[in-house]
């Protein structure tokens, strides 16, 4: 994941171990990091570049190692002669899955929460809510994504002692400032997200259906991996049943590098996140930072971290989830919007993620979290 690769190269002094059952090739497998790389993955020379491009077979090997560790028992041989100072799980189920290597070891434990493991995975999987119990026992620290989400944790029993808040970053010179010319009378939105329910596509094309009524030259694009293929049909279906195909354009998956480029042709970013059905949720979007650090104001919702990310009425506007016709309203405010209010939004955004939000301030968080945690134990 691209947030913690960051987090981890702004670490210095940090000599950084990445194990995983699966490994891939891609933009993120930086030499200066130590894999510990599956033999059989190693032997084959299969490296996928992406997750999608070798997603059944990952996801069936991932789903065996939980019931035939066979990496952990690999890994555990590997460490145990030369054991590191803390083992760093991100995410909770890693942090349940590897709990007992570190007890082994005798080393400690932190485990990162992100989204879907704050509340959806014990609602899935009851079975976790016991393993949770013993995770927030055995982890010498847990880190949230922000100061809004350690409630969801404490809330199923986690020691308020042992949650440190380190936001998620970014580096804003690979996300440089870009000087946007918005003209009152029109408007060019963009959603980047994985199509997945808790990100909000539907209240984001209704909330565009609505404002159109009296927007007419507006343009919405969504772009993101298709992972509920449901769901994304469920949008084309929207955009064909309502005549909208002028108005709204569908892109797939985004490489990374691209982005700083492609967020400089548009007005504001939308992003409407809310929990799902399933009670999947967000921790803190990088991709609402990454936006405004080029100057692009969001619209997005009152949910999880986000409201520490986008400043309601300075750097964007954030509605109450599920508000399509919140979302219309500040989708119209951008619309009519004129160049001399929207370049201070603009600059407001920018520096709100420079000030707060940038590598430099919140990495050290983590390197200070790993040298107490050392240093106890």
């Amino acid at each position: 994941m691209n947030w913690a690769w960051r987090l981890m190269r702004a670490t210095p002094g940090v000599e950084q171990w990445v194990a995983a059952p699966w490994m891939l090739d891609n933009e993120y497998h930086s030499p200066e990091f130590r894999f510990f790389t599956r033999p059989l993955q190693r032997l084959a020379g299969w490296l996928p570049t992406n997750e999608w491009e070798s997603e059944w077979f990952s996801a069936s090997l991932i789903r065996a190692e939980k019931r035939w560790p066979s990496y952990r028992k690999w890994l555990f041989r590997q460490l145990k002669n030369n054991p590191p100072d803390v083992l760093h799980a991100h995410f909770a189920p890693v942090g349940c899955h590897y709990l007992d290597m570190a007890q082994r070891l005798d080393i400690p434990l932190i485990t990162s929460f992100y989204g879907f493991d704050y509340e959806r995975l014990p609602f899935e999987k009851p079975a976790y809510r016991a393993r949770y119990r013993q995770l927030f026992k055995g982890s010498a620290a847990i880190t949230t994504t922000g100061d809004f989400t350690p409630e969801l944790l404490i809330n199923q029993g986690c020691p308020s002692k042992k949650i440190t808040p380190i936001p998620l970053s970014v580096s804003p010179a690979e996300f440089p400032f870009l000087d946007r010319n918005k003209i009152s009378g029109q408007l060019r939105l963009i959603q980047i997200a994985t199509i997945t329910e808790k990100k909000g596509h539907m209240d984001t094309l209704t909330a565009f259906k609505i404002a159109l009524k009296n927007c007419p030259d507006m343009h919405l694009t969504l772009a993101g991996e298709r992972q509920d293929k449901n769901l994304f049909q469920q949008i084309r279906n929207f955009v064909r049943t309502n005549d909208l195909e002028r108005n709204i354009s569908l892109l797939n998956f985004l490489p990374h590098g691209e982005l700083p480029r492609f967020l400089g042709q548009f007005d504001a970013f939308i992003h409407p996140s809310r929990k799902a059905t399933n009670r999947d949720c967000e921790g803190a979007p990088v991709v609402l930072l990454e936006a405004q650090a080029t100057g692009l104001p969001v619209i997005s919702t009152k949910h999880s971290d986000i409201p520490q990310q986008v400043l309601h009425g300075q750097t964007g506007f954030l509605a109450s989830e599920r508000d399509p016709a919140g979302l219309a309203a500040y989708i119209e405010r951008f619309y009519n919007m004129g160049s001399e209010e929207y370049h201070q939004m603009s600059i407001a955004a920018h520096r709100h993620v420079e000030q707060h939000f940038d590598l430099k301030i919140n990495a050290p968080k983590l390197q200070k979290l790993y040298k107490s945690i050392v240093h106890s134990s």
